[in-house]
């Protein structure tokens, strides 16, 4: 119930002052023909605290007719109406008709005549005779407009015809009525639906009577009404039912009664009962609203199915498929044909139509099963590029009436075949995962095969050359005679040059397998980089070659290089010189292992090159490569820009050769070709393995044809650039076939020997330093051995090349004393891993005092006084002028096991010059020297034969 209302602009503010100050309740609201409802516009102090505001809004009768009087306009309408202890009178504002103002006074209390109480008691008689509800005939005469009706009859007949009158309205079917302006009930027959027991028909206390949901529409009709315009509507009259009252629904015409002058006399009006009707017409609705919802529910249904990436279908027994969404289409692959017309068990792989036949069978039974996967005819392609069936986990739901028959099956097909194949990928790995655990057990119990045996035969060896030499070295071997003195003597070393053969070859072995584990290592955690160099790649061939020259010779085995007639276009290309040989020697090994102890002993490594990529299959051999590794290196930079080409390099040899399933578990991981591949020949069975690892690296593949018992030809190639030769080294081409052992190598030795050199050996093994002074010592250098690296700086600051007059002045704390002597170094052979101070330090602080010219080039002769051999020619001593140039620089060679690329890197970023891993050779110390030591570089002091 609203309390404040806004200001009418029909009224002023000055005359709306009055109104508050008024003190008459005064109230202002909007009336009109349309059906609103009873809100007040304004209201003065005095109706809102003088209690009538709430009285009018109560839910009461007289509240009701009340607010009904207010609400009703027209000339007719009564001016005047007592509620409330106050006499009311309305007002219609001149400006603006729809606002009508009401204002109340006290009641005068005069009872009224007995001429008017007679006048306002019903006629007895009347009532008694009709059940026509009316008021005194006297009254009714007086307010009616009968004059066409009385004109023609005489005024004898009239109570007679009236009372026919009466009586036919009594009788009809059709509800007759007549409100006067009051909205008073005048009379009704007892079709109509007012009822009948209300005994005081006041002023619009039909009201009370009207469903609550239409007053307002009641209202604003009788408001029509008194503007003289008829009117039809459906409106709802109150049952006796309380509690569950819907209303009693009626038709109503009403027609405004006029007398002779225009003015309203009364209201007429006619009513049928038409609740029967409306509640049909409210089933059907209903019903038509529960279709309706039912046809969006289908049409939802249909919608989410169709955007389901599930296949949905619905199967009817008797008439077959009866929906199907998209996806099924899409999932089935079948064609989009009507429901009836669909062939389920042919969409089935034949594999698998039984599950799915007893799957349905037990549906059509009314069993309610838990799915079932099969597959279906139509394939897919998985991410291993193969074509498969697809997999489809099917899922139903039966649909049984209340005696349990089948009526319809709800079924979805859910598409499994990436789970499916990721199931087996992952089972696969598993297998894989549990193998490789397997096979790494047997690597390891090989490993240590391979390094055990050599190991063993190495300390009988050694054992045995001991025992030899302690037995020339016994009197006893001097008593002999001359002759049999003699040929014992040159028995006992050739023991000795065997037992040491031996020795190496057994060393030589345990490299490579240590080599192969490394290297697999690096491969595993993707450290292996190619850096590309211009190479001459049969001299990078000859030189590898080399290395088995001894070996071959001893297993009296022709080793043979031969040039296919291709190479002379690829003299001098781009690759990665050290992985390319390390491929090439694991095949050298292999073919050395199984040629020896034949009855032909011959291998030939040919080299040839192509500017189009091998296909897989080439020469009768499947190459293969490692499919993660693969990349087009030769786009990266540092290959240069020369043509694309792609070198091969076969391994032909004449030993036991394989067979067909021998060659197919070749170069997988820790396998050999039978389990008495090892047991006969050795070997750890990664060679090929990480063969095949670094042929892809390089772009390449690699692979094998073998005949059983007539030998093998293993073949690889590697991606390449042609390039140019360097610019003092015009290419050459060598003979196209070499046997590599007649050919007679320079001496190694021989040229150590010829240039004498002073050498620095930073070590902290005893053992190590022993063996290598003595190595060095033999070809006539000049050695001094330090045990760390702190002892390395303090033999520098008392060298020569010390530049600080004051030696002894701010020594380092942990440095006792400092020999003074004139030494001099060609080379630091600098180990990395040593006590106190380690190579990386040591090697930073030498270089740290070179900057600083703290350590620098002697002064010239006759500044200082010193005895040099003839012999002993140095970088410093032999060229003053030279080594006073800024440039001045000690070699440092980093000599370490620390084998893996990143240490070396880091040797070198420290300050070293070069490095060379343990465990080497002499000879294979020797190059490493001659590139650093920068005297060596000139021809006059190589001591090189001709």
């Amino acid at each position: 119930m609203p309390t404040d209302f806004p200001v009418s602009s029909a009224f002023s503010l000055d005359a709306l002052d009055i109104l508050e100050c008024d003190e008459a309740p005064v109230f202002i609201l909007e009336v009109g023909t349309v059906a609103a409802r009873f809100d007040l516009r304004y209201c003065n102090r005095k109706f809102r605290d003088g209690g009538f505001q709430h009285a009018t809004f109560e839910d009461t009768s007289e509240a009701l007719c009340f607010r009904s009087w207010a609400q009703a306009i027209g000339e007719a309408a009564e001016t005047q109406y007592e509620f409330a202890g106050c006499t009311w009178t309305s007002t219609l504002s001149a400006r603006r008709g729809s606002l009508k103002m009401v204002k109340g006074a006290p009641v005068l209390i005069n009872p009224p005549s007995t001429e008017e109480r007679q006048g306002l008691e019903p006629d007895s008689q009347s009532t008694n005779k009709s059940h026509v509800h009316t008021q005194s005939e006297r009254e009714n005469l007086g307010h009616a407009d009968w004059n066409v009706f009385i004109r023609n009859l005489p005024q004898a007949n009239l109570d007679a015809r009236w009372e026919g009158v009466q009586t036919i309205m009594e009788m009809s079917d059709v509800g007759v009525f007549e409100y006067n302006t009051k909205g008073e009930l005048m009379h009704a027959n007892d079709a109509c639906l007012y009822p009948r027991d209300i005994v005081d028909h006041a002023q619009f206390s039909f009201m009370n009577l009207v469903f609550p949901e239409d007053r307002e529409l009641i209202m604003s009709m009788w408001n029509t009404l008194s503007q003289g315009s008829a009117v039809t509507f459906e409106m709802r009259w109150k049952t006796r039912d309380e509690v569950n009252d819907t209303g009693k629904w009626a038709l109503t015409s009403c027609v405004p009664i006029f007398d002779d002058e225009k003015v309203l006399i009364s209201i007429a009006g006619n009513c049928i009962d038409i609740d029967a009707q409306k509640k049909s017409q409210e089933a059907t609705h209903a019903r038509l609203e529960a279709l309706e919802q039912a046809r969006l529910s289908e049409l939802k249904f249909s919608r989410f199915a169709q955007l389901s990436p599930t296949a949905i279908y619905i199967f009817v027994p008797e008439t077959g498929m009866q929906f199907v969404n998209d996806q099924f289409y899409e999932l089935t692959g079948h064609t989009d044909a009507p429901h009836d017309k669909f062939e389920w068990f042919n969409l089935i792989a034949d594999e698998d139509v039984h599950i799915a036949e007893a799957d349905w069978a037990a549906m059509l039974a009314g069993e309610s099963t838990g799915g079932v996967q099969f597959r279906l005819k139509k394939t897919w392609i998985n991410q291993d590029g193969l074509r498969e069936n697809i997999f489809v986990q099917s899922s139903n739901l039966p649909h049984l009436d209340e005696n349990g028959n089948l009526l319809s099956i709800m079924g979805t097909l859910f598409d499994i075949s990436q789970f499916k194949w990721a199931e087996r990928v992952q089972r696969r790995r598993v297998e894989e995962a549990l193998e490789s655990k397997r096979q790494q057990e047997n690597f390891i119990d090989m490993t240590s095969h391979e390094l055990r045996n050599p190991l063993s035969a190495v300390v009988q060896c050694a054992e045995s050359a001991m025992t030899t030499l302690e037995h020339l070295r016994a009197p006893s071997s001097r008593t002999m005679s001359t002759e049999v003195s003699r040929s014992e003597y040159h028995k006992e070393i050739e023991s000795i040059i065997d037992s040491l053969s031996t020795i190496m070859t057994c060393s030589a072995h345990q490299k490579r397998v240590i080599d192969d584990v490394l290297t697999l290592s690096k491969l595993d955690s993707q450290l292996i980089l190619i850096t590309p160099v211009r190479v001459q790649i049969s001299v990078v061939i000859l030189e590898a070659l080399k290395m088995f020259e001894v070996e071959c010779r001893q297993l009296d085995i022709k080793l043979e290089f031969k040039e296919d007639i291709s190479a002379k276009e690829f003299d001098w290309v781009m690759l990665d010189p050290s992985r390319m040989l390390q491929v090439l020697i694991n095949l050298l090994t292999n073919a050395i292992r199984f040629t020896k102890g034949r009855s032909t002993r011959k291998i030939t490594v040919e080299v040839g090159g192509s500017y189009m990529r091998p296909p897989e299959m080439w020469e009768k051999i499947r190459l293969r490569t490692d499919d993660q590794l693969q990349m087009n290196i030769l786009e990266e930079p540092g290959w240069g820009n020369g043509t694309k080409a792609y070198l091969f390099i076969k391994v032909i040899d004449s030993g036991s050769g394989m067979t067909e399933e021998e060659q197919k578990s070749l170069f997988s991981r820790f396998s050999q070709a039978t389990p008495r591949t090892h047991v006969k020949y050795g070997g750890s069975g990664l060679g090929l393995f990480v063969s095949k690892q670094l042929a892809t690296l390089q772009g390449g593949a690699i692979g094998v044809s073998s005949t059983k018992d007539v030998g093998s030809m293993f073949a690889f190639f590697v991606s390449t650039r042609v390039t140019d030769p360097p610019s003092n080294q015009p290419a050459r081409h060598t003979a196209r076939v070499r046997p590599v052992l007649n050919k007679r190598a320079l001496s190694s030795e021989n040229a150590m020997k010829a240039v004498k050199l002073n050498v620095l050996i930073v070590e902290d093994n005893l053992v190590n330093q022993k063996v290598l002074k003595k190595q060095l010592h033999k070809v006539g250098w000049t050695i001094h051995v330090v045990g760390n690296g702190l002892q390395a700086l303090q033999f520098f600051r008392g060298s020569m090349y010390w530049q600080d007059d004051n030696r002894d002045a701010d020594p380092a704390p942990d440095v006792i004393a400092i020999e003074k002597h004139e030494r001099e170094v060609d080379i630091v052979l600098l180990d990395i891993e040593m006590p106190i101070m380690d190579g990386l330090t040591c090697v930073r602080r030498i270089r740290e005092w070179e900057e600083e010219k703290l350590l620098a080039a002697p002064s010239p002769p006759g500044k200082t006084a010193r005895s040099q051999s003839t012999n002993s020619l140095s970088p410093i001593t032999s060229n003053y002028e030279s080594q006073n140039s800024p440039d001045f620089r000690i070699p440092i060679l980093a000599v370490s096991a620390n084998a893996r690329m990143e240490q070396i890197q880091e040797a070198l970023r420290a300050g070293m010059d070069d490095a060379i891993t343990k465990p080497f050779r002499i000879p294979e110390l020797w190059p490493k020297i001659q590139g650093l030591v920068p005297r060596l570089a000139r021809p006059e002091d190589r001591g090189e034969e001709e």
